[in-house]
């Protein structure tokens, strides 16, 4: 493992030549999707740890000290008004709303919270769930809870990381669990190191993002599903525990590529999603599904994923080959004020997102707060969507191409390469190819590419870096790098 100082000075140094970068790419995005930086009082902290959006339009916010405050005035950001709902809570990191009433996941507990009298104070406030293990160990975060179509609560849990934890009682550490309506607590998978974010896609699967780390070469997007593990050893002391949903004899293979542990560990599945370090992110938070249908632009039923350490929010397109999900990461929005670590969508189809960077360095001018992405109306020039063929990739773009730059096969360029799994912190590249592109066929109405592309690989990052392509009107793309997670050739 690296020495801890070591890591911060790589992170701010990272960081350091990260700014130049973001500040000019911002400024692009703007004519896109403007940004606007929430007033609050000077003695709220509003270190924003979950959020979520109450039927009458007002926003809810839960705040890392344990409080759960109402924001007003919701759309005007320089005259918000802030009430505080509720207090005494133990580090919640998330925050839900069903059928009239708030939901949370403290450090021991899933909550429900209660205005009964309408006066908008909490009155009540119930256990719904609990029964993973809390040693103290300052790592032993507990996140959610999003619900499913069947009213299931999703819950998140860290692993205990460092020394002087005791199995017995850390129960459940690095797994998922689902809460059923009557309170019943089951896992359902585990491997987790640090799993942050959170979220549900349109046809009611659960996502969680996780932490580059021990275990993890870098930031992963998860499907959750019973039975599987994710990678990080630490979650498998649980694996006898009655109601585990599987087993792994024997210690881990180590210096193995992850494409090699997938084969090799039965249960062991690779992300959806690997999010290339740097590229697109040191730390993945919180995951939100554009639900708002075309409000918010040309990317609905995708995922929008919160980047912590480098202050911005990326975009994912997902799509199922052969039963499993894989997919593009794109970057989407730069320049926030601080750490993103809760999304949630706005009335109007706008994004507010939730900061605190409590713990750890990012990228800004603040510590905390609440700012609000909002469309312009404006187009961006930008490939929507990079999908799986058999030959290669097949590109759908929001505006035209110019089709003489488009069907260049030299104005794209592919690169492949994995990670290894191993119990070290993070993971270089490796394995590294550059793909041959054979062919470029363009549609009619200039909105498509299908590109033949040699050397596919199965369990790869597969590396896009489309910056020669230009639209009818020779303007470049806005994000001209994709990186699409190839699990299975279709």
């Amino acid at each position: 493992m690296r020495n801890w100082k070591s890591v911060i000075l790589f992170i701010n140094l990272a960081l350091i030549a990260i700014v130049g970068y973001a500040t000019d790419q911002s400024a692009r995005e703007a004519e896109f999707y403007r940004l606007e930086t929430y007033e609050m009082p000077t003695e709220l902290k509003l270190e924003i740890s979950g959020m979520a959006l109450m039927p009458d339009g007002r926003l809810a916010v839960a705040i890392r000290k344990g409080e759960i405050w109402i924001i007003s005035n919701a759309y005007d950001s320089r005259h918000p008004r802030y009430k505080r709902f509720a207090s005494g809570l133990h580090e919640p990191l998330g925050l839900a709303i069903r059928d009239g009433s708030f939901y949370t996941v403290q450090r021991t507990e899933l909550t429900r919270i209660v205005d009964l009298n309408g006066d908008e104070i909490a009155d009540e406030y119930i256990t719904v769930a609990k029964g993973w293990g809390v040693t103290g160990n300052y790592h032993e975060y507990a996140y959610g809870p999003v619900f499913d179509q069947q009213g299931n609560a999703w819950i998140s849990l860290n692993c205990s990381i460092g020394s002087g934890t005791v199995p017995d009682d850390n129960a459940w550490r690095g797994w998922s669990m689902m809460v059923k309506p009557d309170g019943t607590l089951l896992p359902v998978s585990g491997g987790f190191r640090s799993p942050c974010g959170l979220g549900v896609n349109l046809l009611g699967d659960i996502f969680v993002t996780d932490q580059q780390g021990n275990w993890f070469p870098t930031c992963p997007l998860i499907h959750i599903k019973p039975g599987v593990f994710h990678g990080h050893a630490d979650a498998l002391v649980h694996c006898d525990r009655p109601g585990a949903t599987f087993k792994i004899e024997g210690d881990l293979p180590e210096n193995l590529t992850v494409v090699e542990a997938a084969e090799r560990i039965g249960p062991y599945q690779l992300p959806a999603v690997w999010f290339p370090y740097r590229k697109m992110g040191m730390s993945s938070s919180d995951i939100l599904c554009d639900t708002t249908e075309g409000k918010f632009g040309p990317f609905a039923g995708q995922l929008f994923v919160g980047e912590f350490t480098q202050s911005f929010v990326t975009r994912v397109h997902l799509e199922k080959v052969k039963g499993e999900y894989q997919g593009a990461c794109f970057r989407f929005r730069e320049g926030m004020q601080c750490a993103v670590l809760r999304l949630e969508w706005g009335q109007d189809g706008s994004m507010f997102v939730g900061q605190s960077n409590r713990g750890w360095n990012s990228l800004g001018t603040r510590s905390y707060g609440l700012q609000r992405i909002i469309p312009t109306r404006k187009i961006p020039f930008e490939i929507k969507v990079l999908s799986a063929r058999s030959y290669g990739f097949h590109l759908e773009f929001t505006r035209p191409v110019d089709k003489v730059t488009a069907t260049n096969i030299g104005s794209y360029s592919f690169t492949s390469y994995t990670y290894p799994y191993h119990s070290n912190y993070g993971g270089d590249e490796i394995d590294r190819r550059t793909l041959g592109v054979k062919s470029a066929i363009v549609s009619n109405d200039g909105l498509t590419v299908d590109l033949e592309v040699e050397g596919l690989r199965e369990g790869y990052v597969h590396e896009l870096n489309a910056s020669l392509i230009r639209s009818t009107d020779k303007g470049a793309l806005l994000h001209s790098h994709a990186y699409y997670t190839l699990n299975r050739i279709p």
